[in-house]
């Protein structure tokens, strides 16, 4: 008789997903949900991040770093987007319909469902953004919903910081995207 599996082992499917081939994505991350997830190349998706794609598709784009418990979650049948570039820190959950490209949402931050934020846009920790919410491009959210445009014109700066930063972590995280590829 064979030995039972852990219930860990025996997990509902996984989602269908198309992983770029240079995605850098730990085995411990979670894929749930029965819609289509979609990471692009040179992605980043650290231990214990949760992309969930119960209610809609998931499109994640180029040199995207997803951090330690954050939690990407489909807002409805429409989906989500995370364009190129995308930051999201530690313990954020993004429920947004889309996030523009150079965004960073740094530590605990809540993007609320179907809320719409513009190209780089910076979310300082444990800022919320309200559901439905649209935040134009260039826009600093800071403190309770305090708002101020970012005007100091480094977005190619921290583009290639980006992908610096996606080169160093393929040192120190195991990529095991073959364990989601199924």
């Amino acid at each position: 008789m064979a030995p039972k599996s852990r219930l860990s082992e025996s997990a509902a499917a996984r989602p269908p997903a198309i992983l770029s081939p240079t995605i850098l994505i730990s085995d411990v991350a979670q894929l749930t949900g029965t819609h289509l997830i979609r990471v692009g190349n040179h992605t980043a998706v650290h231990p214990r991040c949760r992309i969930n794609s119960s209610a809609g598709p998931i499109t994640i784009g180029d040199y995207c770093i997803l951090n330690e418990r954050t939690q990407i979650i489909a807002p409805d049948e429409r989906g989500i987007v995370l364009e190129n570039y995308v930051v999201v820190e530690t313990n954020a959950v993004v429920e947004a319909q889309r996030v523009g490209e150079g965004s960073v949402i740094e530590v605990g931050a809540k993007i609320g469902k179907g809320a719409v934020v513009g190209k780089n846009c910076k979310f300082t920790p444990l800022t919320t953004v309200a559901d439905g919410e649209v935040v134009e491009d260039d826009t600093v959210v800071w403190g309770f919903g305090s708002r101020r445009k970012d005007m100091s014109g480094s977005k190619e700066a921290r583009r290639k910081l980006v992908e610096r930063q996606v080169e160093g972590l393929k040192a120190v995280i195991p990529s095991n995207r073959a364990k989601f590829m199924s």
